[in-house]
């Protein structure tokens, strides 16, 4: 077996944490908040030009840590830069708000930011704009006016899945059958367009794809839908966390069923190598995290002009020989 990238987990387990009362409406919500990594990369705290924060939709998934890396990355290239990385334990808007305020409250400069909706955090959105907070959304944005927006097209992604799928059923002699489609919640703009994108993979074929299960963030729950329906031939894991946990439930019930996955934790490559995936889509979270945080500070220089820009950072398939 090849070795494969174990970063993430390895720093997941040696992270020193710090919980922010500040960021949460309970000890249970509060955010956690990577303080020796902010020290690492920043000698001396209260010397710096732009303070940047990166906000994502909740700290559960490895995804995250990925863009993390990628921001951390950047302020080590730029310097100067007083960064944090802050998220709410749990996925809703109500949560994200609380620690985009919290941002503006402590002086951020601009925010780096993965949205946990379309519209739902806009009352936040519209303070930290009143204070020209700068705005560069990541993986998933908000519609709201922004400075860039760095994430995979995800209609694309999800069609080059279908695709996949497709190609590895029909050369297993399937032709027909129902596909499982699954998300972890709905209104969420990345997960829709990969569906999207997905559907039309199978259009004009004699496949069947059902409306979408959401998980709403009880891994079991969809567990339990997978170990439901043993009549699917397929289904289509729409990130990290479902492609993890169908992986899971093929692995404990040793199911021949086909699983396509999205992105790439250490979890999910694992279930890849040994087999309870076909293939999984590689997405490209460090370059979102560095290349974002690079424009904000560009932004606030005033050196890059645009607005509302997009900018695709690309996939790759990987198959079980490739790691």
């Amino acid at each position: 077996m090849k070795k494969f990238h174990l970063l993430a987990s390895l720093i997941l387990i040696a992270l020193g944490t710090v919980f922010l009362s500040g960021c949460g409406g309970s000890d249970s919500d509060v955010v956690v908040v990577n303080e020796q990594k902010q020290k690492d990369t920043l000698e001396h705290s209260d010397e710096y030009d732009y303070k940047i924060y990166l906000i994502t939709m909740d700290l559960a998934d490895i995804f995250w840590t990925q863009i993390d890396e990628g921001c951390r990355q950047a302020v080590s290239e730029i310097g100067g830069i007083n960064y944090k990385w802050l998220g709410p334990d749990v996925n809703t808007d109500e949560l994200q708000m609380v620690c985009i305020d919290q941002a503006v409250e402590e002086g951020v400069d601009a925010l780096v930011i993965a949205s946990s909706s379309k519209k739902g955090i806009n009352a936040s959105l519209e303070k930290a704009a009143a204070k020209g907070v700068k705005l560069v959304f990541v993986d998933n944005p908000a519609e709201f006016e922004h400075v860039a927006f760095l994430a995979t097209d995800n209609e694309a992604a999800g069609k080059v899945a279908g695709e996949t799928l497709r190609k590895g059923l029909e050369e297993a002699g399937i032709t027909s059958g129902t596909i499982a489609l699954t998300a972890n919640k709905d209104n969420v703009t990345s997960t829709e367009l990969r569906i999207k994108g997905f559907r039309t993979a199978f259009e004009g074929t004699n496949f069947t794809l059902t409306d979408i299960f959401y998980m709403e963030d009880n891994d079991q729950s969809l567990k339990d839908y997978a170990a439901a329906h043993p009549e699917y031939i397929a289904f289509f894991g729409s990130n990290e966390r479902t492609a993890r946990n169908i992986g899971e439930q093929m692995k404990e019930s040793n199911s021949k069923q086909m699983v396509m996955g999205f992105d790439t934790s250490d979890s999910v490559l694992t279930l890849l190598y040994d087999g309870y995936l076909y293939a999984t889509i590689q997405q490209n979270p460090q370059r979102m995290g560095h290349d974002g945080l690079d424009i904000a500070v560009k932004a606030l220089k005033g050196e890059y002009k645009e607005n509302n820009a997009r900018i695709d950072t690309g996939v790759k398939v990987l198959y079980r020989k490739e790691i």
